[in-house]
């Protein structure tokens, strides 16, 4: 009786598992389909580590310039969603313009991203948004010194080093 049992209780497992691995052989395509049709909302699959793009860790923070000190640029990790770009902006205290004064996403803005050791930033306007490109070959880059030339202007070299704040 109990082998009779035993005998009835494997087969009911054996047919179980080989019915879960078919269906899972003949619906993997579709389910792989649906995940990628829904990567766009918040509570799907993945949302996290593929639909966001990763900004360079060493480039984001807030930047003074050595030579001009009054010169600042920031590097956010906020990525625009049309563009696939993250945001930035700069202003220079010397020219009388005070973080403060930057209308957001306008004049003083721009987008930027890093393609191996180019940085390349698309400017912005209060006006309309017409992204104005200029790219720096990146000469070093650490936690606390970011060096770039002009693309453009190769004996032009800026040279920031991280401001540490304390929010």
């Amino acid at each position: 009786m109990i082998r009779k049992w035993f005998i009835g209780l494997l087969i009911f497992v054996v047919t179980s598992m080989a019915a879960a691995f078919a269906w899972y052989y003949l619906y993997a395509d579709r389910i792989q389909e649906g995940i990628e049709e829904n990567r766009s909302g918040t509570n799907s699959i993945g949302f996290a580590e593929f639909d966001i793009p990763h900004a360079d860790s060493l480039i984001v923070g807030r930047w003074q310039n050595t030579d001009n000190p009054k010169w600042y640029k920031v590097y956010y990790d906020d990525c625009d969603d049309d563009y696939r770009l993250f945001w930035g902006k700069e202003w220079d205290e010397s020219d009388d313009v005070l973080e403060s004064d930057l209308h957001f996403h306008g004049n003083g803005w721009f987008r930027w991203d890093k393609e191996e050791m180019v940085l390349h930033e698309y400017a912005t306007m209060d006006s309309r948004d017409v992204p104005i490109h200029h790219s720096f070959v990146i000469l070093v880059s650490s936690p606390d010194s970011l060096v770039y030339y002009d693309n453009s202007y190769r004996q032009i070299v800026y040279s920031f080093v991280k401001v540490h704040t304390d929010k």
